[in-house]
């Protein structure tokens, strides 16, 4: 909110809470019958109602600059936005163009590495050890498996 904005709400709305003063005198002549009074009060409350139309009017005017302002401020954020990912896509490519993807650490082997690599003998898959389970005792001893028997179920009501 900016203040132009802040003085045309401050400005109508006082106003119109003063033009509340001399409608009810205007009412208390009408009652009366006194027109000359009457005139006078309406008089007055038309100021205070022009006054807070002048106000509006600048309110309005405010919001306006409000407005356009926040497009402004949106624009230039979505350049912002819109230039960074340019950046980004740059890098992107600059970082395929060496051959290697974005993030990824270089490994440089040396010489003796190469040649070491080349006189070794590719290692044999060790064939799985095949044996029988084991079960262990709440001591930690190992115990025989029991022979497998069929399950039985048993109910009682």
């Amino acid at each position: 909110m900016n203040v132009q904005m802040m003085d045309g709400l401050l400005g109508a709305s006082s106003n119109i809470k003063l033009a509340g003063t001399p409608m009810s005198v205007y009412r208390q002549a009408t009652d009366e019958g006194d027109t000359e009074k009457m005139k006078r009060a309406l008089g007055y409350t038309g100021e205070c109602t022009e006054k807070a139309v002048k106000y509006q009017e600048k309110l309005d005017e405010g919001m306006k600059a409000e407005a356009k302002a926040e497009k402004e401020k949106a624009k230039l954020e979505q350049e912002a936005a819109i230039e960074k990912l340019r950046e980004e896509h740059k890098r992107a490519e600059e970082s395929t163009e060496s051959g290697r993807p974005e993030g990824t650490d270089l490994v440089q082997l040396s010489e003796a590495a190469k040649a070491a690599l080349k006189n070794s003998q590719p290692v044999e898959a060790a064939e799985p050890v095949s044996s029988e389970p084991v079960i262990y005792t709440p001591t930690g001893e190992v115990s025989a498996v029991p022979a497998e028997t069929e399950p039985s179920v048993s109910f009682s009501a």
